[in-house]
This record gives structure tokens, C-alpha cells and sequence, in this order.
């Protein structure tokens, strides 16, 4: 094993006060632990001087994911993997390496208590990191050509190439394709505008599925965001649309207020409307994979979500 995991793996050991690491080789991990994103990931068995043995996990990542989890570990909050990378002046991708927390619990049955826990994670880690942009110089910025990509290259160009490609598919779904284009670029000029405006701009999460998804974990208890990939300095709301309802969002907004954020209910409630067309296009593509391997229903909610959003 190279040193460079060695030292990664001191390194995080040092912050998580696990005592000095004397090995590491790798494990296998599993393709479902891998994700949509393509990321290369390894799983390190550590042993430590004492004797005792446990797991990190190392991530080849750009350096705004990188420099996102150095914040975040500084923060302490215990919402989100510990990490370590010797490696935040390069702009090149590199090794990183973060916590495993591959031992968590199911979503307890209490669901409404739990999306409450979530909620007041997220209030105290955008929170914390509602500062200008200028504080995170190596965070991407949501611009305008950020939202047209979301709008188009991971959305709307993937179901229009589908329609290209599958007679059967086009036949049933591309009278669609107007309603998508549509809805697709007034949430693009929405979620501009808001950033123009400077409206609730703090570090995002940017793929928060609901919780059924895999990014909010039950570890030991309490909430833990994992996979900061897709991080951006961007409104609240894309954070919050997909895992909570209007309704749901109320423990979010007083977690918020007490730390001094005071959104009115009003320009809330407009804002997170204007945000609610984001999971539909940034999930459009696995819906489309899960379509053409038989599962139906993710892409049919999409569909008729944006069917309903265009009237």
C-alpha cells in the first residue's frame, strides 16, 4: 500500500484521536456503495499500534469537494463524516479520506421525529456556512450556467435523446418534451435570480434524495450526510425540496430563527416552490435508467410532477 494512504490514514486518525496507525491495505466495498457519480472509492482496513483494527474510506475527489469536508470536520457538528486530505492547495483531483460509516441503523419507524432531526441537521450546517462567497473561494458557485446545465445537460437532454433512440419510449412520453423544456428553464432563471439576489445562499448539499434515498444516514442515532460531491454554494432550498414537504420544513425554519436567520413564512414558502422542479431534474436520468430496467414509477412521479407544475 502506498504511503500516501498511510499518511492519509494518520492523519484522520490524529483528528478522530484513534492513536497511531502502523498499517493499511485495502477492502472490497460493494457496487451498491458506489453511486450514480462514477467516483472512485476504496475501502482502507487500518491496524493500529495497540492492536485494534477499524475502517476509513478514501475519496478521489475535486478540491471543492475536498476543501467542503475539511469545513465541515472543523465544524464539528457530527452530522457528517470526519475527514482529512494533505492535499487542498492542488486543483487536480486527489485522494482524500473520511470516516466509515458503512454500520448504520434503519430509518427508525418514527418518521416524522427522524425528518425533524434531519431538518434541524441541515438548519445548523447551512447555518454555519451562510457567509458570503468570498469565505469559500473553492466552493463552485450555483451561477447561471450552472443552473442551465441542471436545466438541460443532466435533465432534459437525456429524455430527449431516450425519445431519439426508443420508438416505444417516445411514443408514450414525448409529448412531454414542451411541459419539460418549459418548467426546466423557468426553474434555471428562478434559481439565477435568487442567486443574483444573494437569497439564502449557503453550502448545499445539492443531492439530497428523500429518505428513502442513501444520503442521510441513521448512524448511531443521529443524522450523518454522506457524499458531498454535488456540493455548491447555492440557495437553502434545493437542500430541501425532495426530503420534506412544506409542511415538514417548519422544524428547519425555527432551528434557523433561533440562530438569528429570519425568513418570512411568505417568501419561504414562494422560494421553496420555486426550488420544488429540482429532484425532478437532476433524478431524471436514473428514473430513465430504472424505466428501462422495469421499474416505472420514479420516472411516472417526475413526469407528473412536471405535468402538474406547467399548468
Amino acid at each position: 500500500m502506498k504511503d500516501e494512504f498511510l499518511d492519509l490514514a494518520k492523519g484522520l486518525s490524529e483528528i478522530m484521536g484513534y492513536g497511531q496507525v502502523k498499517r493499511v491495505f485495502p477492502e472490497a466495498m460493494a457496487d451498491d456503495e458506489r453511486g450514480w457519480s462514477g467516483a472512485e472509492l476504496m475501502r482502507l482496513k487500518c491496524v493500529f499500534a495497540d492492536g485494534r483494527t477499524d475502517s476509513f474510506v478514501c475519496k478521489y475527489a475535486e478540491r471543492g469537494e475536498r476543501t467542503v469536508m475539511r469545513r465541515l470536520t472543523s465544524q464539528r457538528r457530527g452530522y457528517t463524516p470526519l475527514a482529512y486530505s494533505d492535499s487542498y492547495n492542488t486543483s487536480e483531483k486527489a485522494w482524500f479520506i473520511m470516516q466509515d460509516i458503512r454500520s448504520c441503523s434503519p430509518i427508525p419507524k418514527n418518521v416524522s421525529r427522524w425528518k425533524e432531526q434531519v431538518a434541524e441537521a441541515l438548519a445548523d450546517i447551512h447555518g454555519d456556512n451562510m457567509i458570503s462567497p468570498g469565505d469559500l473561494p473553492d466552493l463552485p458557485l450555483a451561477d447561471s450556467s450552472y443552473w442551465e446545465h441542471i436545466a438541460t445537460e443532466i435533465s432534459i437532454d437525456h429524455f430527449e435523446r431516450q425519445c431519439e433512440q426508443d420508438n416505444d419510449f417516445a411514443s408514450e412520453f414525448a409529448w412531454m418534451l414542451p411541459k419539460l423544456r418549459r418548467c426546466a428553464q423557468r426553474f434555471a432563471r428562478n434559481m439565477t435570480e435568487l442567486c443574483r439576489e444573494g437569497v439564502e445562499l449557503t453550502l448545499t448539499h445539492g443531492d439530497l434524495q428523500d429518505e428513502n434515498g442513501d444520503h442521510v444516514r441513521n448512524f448511531e442515532g443521529r443524522p450523518m450526510i454522506i457524499d458531498w460531491g454535488f456540493a455548491r454554494y447555492a440557495p437553502i432550498y434545493i437542500d430541501l425540496v425532495d426530503y420534506f414537504s412544506i409542511d415538514e420544513t417548519e422544524p428547519y425554519l425555527q432551528r434557523l430563527r433561533m440562530r438569528g436567520f429570519n425568513i418570512k413564512d411568505v417568501d419561504f414558502k414562494e422560494r421553496y416552490n420555486m426550488a420544488s422542479l429540482y429532484p425532478a431534474l437532476i433524478y431524471m436520468y436514473p428514473a430513465i435508467v430504472h424505466y428501462m430496467e422495469g421499474s416505472q414509477t420514479r420516472l411516472r412521479q417526475i413526469l407528473s410532477f412536471i405535468d402538474s407544475s406547467d399548468r
